[in-house]
């Protein structure tokens, strides 16, 4: 997962094939290196050569860029004459950036009206600065080069601009991430019998955009104040800290959901058990306790029930009923279908559909209907 939740990769990195390779992957590994110090579990993504072996690169790099939170793109003279990086990376990029913006959606108001999501980096000196309206319109230039030469990876003037781009990232990556509802997860690192059901809600909160609390080994009480909903699983062991956060969370009237695992209630500690006893009893509005005997399936629906993610669905662009568009890509009759349905009803609908099974669920939370396209039929 990425450090934004949402997005399966922090950044896209755009460059040419032909540009100065070794260059490029010095580069991305020390932004990886620098990232992963600042924000724990940033990715980046790059179209590596040995992708091209095994994996069909037309369908992969489409969908890790628009799973991307931002772009970086490493511009040259040869980039700007590859069409695939002008128009399949850049401009689509750019539409992607648009559909952020609308009412409704996550990055819509005040706070990112400015914000392009997407750093333009000449890497080396370009003849002339008109093509500077299809990269990223209205993006500042962090040159990596003078008029003659590309900087040296490591010479001063490298890294004054290196420490700009990264500046400039690491506010828009962390700008990204608060933007996202917060839930609390408790406990951090589960027990063995937590293991699946934590593991569960803690892909699904991701993939939905929610953001989840704690993110450091410190105290989690504190964070009471700042979430909508805390989510506290019980195992077999007394665990104080889940005494307090309880305590901590009706004091401050916050929702919380209580899932005791099969486990505390076959072989549970006696405090343990005493604590559960304690939790049936509290007369309080905003808890919810669930049976243990319950799968982790069910106890998602039940959180994202509480947290009703319909309401953080975002409506289409356009404000059109969402349709998640099903189809397999590789058999060319259904694409063909699927795309005379999508051409034929645009002015009626908005239509969506993924290559990606990890975009499937939050696809089919957020549309208003489904058309499976299949066969013939």
């Amino acid at each position: 997962m990425a450090f934004v939740p949402g997005f399966d990769h922090d950044v896209f990195i755009s460059y040419a094939h032909g540009d100065d390779r070794e260059w490029i992957t010095r580069f991305v590994a020390r932004l990886e290196t620098e990232l992963g110090r600042r924000l724990p579990g940033a990715t980046i993504w790059i179209d590596k050569d040995e992708l091209r072996k095994d994996r069909n690169f037309e369908q992969d790099i489409p969908a890790n860029l628009q799973s991307s939170a931002a772009l970086i793109s490493l511009v040259s003279p040869v980039y700007i004459n590859r069409p695939y990086c002008v128009q399949q990376e850049c401009r689509r990029f750019r539409e992607l950036t648009v559909d952020r913006k609308q009412p409704g959606q996550r990055f819509a108001g005040p706070d990112f009206a400015s914000d392009l999501f997407g750093f333009r980096c000449p890497i080396l000196p370009m003849p002339d600065n008109a093509y500077w309206n299809d990269l990223i319109p209205g993006a500042t230039d962090i040159s990596f080069c003078d008029d003659v030469f590309t900087y040296p990876i490591a010479s001063a003037p490298y890294e004054e601009k290196f420490r700009e781009l990264f500046r400039g990232l690491v506010d828009l990556l962390r700008r990204m991430r608060n933007r996202s509802s917060p839930v609390l997860l408790y406990p951090r690192r589960p027990a063995p019998e937590l293991e699946e059901a934590h593991s569960a809600l803690t892909r699904e909160l991701n993939a939905r955009t929610f953001r989840i609390l704690p993110e450091d080994e410190l105290d989690p009480t504190p964070h009471v104040q700042r979430c909508d909903l805390a989510v506290l699983l019980l195992g077999k062991d007394y665990d104080e800290t889940a005494h307090r956060l309880v305590q901590a969370l009706t004091e401050a009237n916050r929702r919380f959901v209580v899932w005791p695992s099969p486990a505390l209630e076959n072989a549970g500690a006696l405090q343990q058990r005493g604590f559960l006893e304690h939790l049936r009893q509290l007369e309080f509005a905003n808890k919810t306790l669930l049976d243990p005997s319950i799968t982790s399936e069910k106890l998602k629906q039940e959180v994202f029930a509480l947290l009703n993610p319909r309401a953080n669905a975002s409506p289409a662009p356009s404000g059109k009923p969402r349709i998640y568009l099903i189809y397999e890509s590789r058999r060319s009759s259904e694409s063909n279908r699927a795309g005379q349905i999508a051409f034929h009803f645009a002015d009626e609908f908005h239509f969506e559909h993924s290559d990606d099974p990890r975009r499937h669920n939050p696809c089919l939370t957020q549309s208003d209907g489904v058309l499976l396209v299949w066969g013939e039929a």
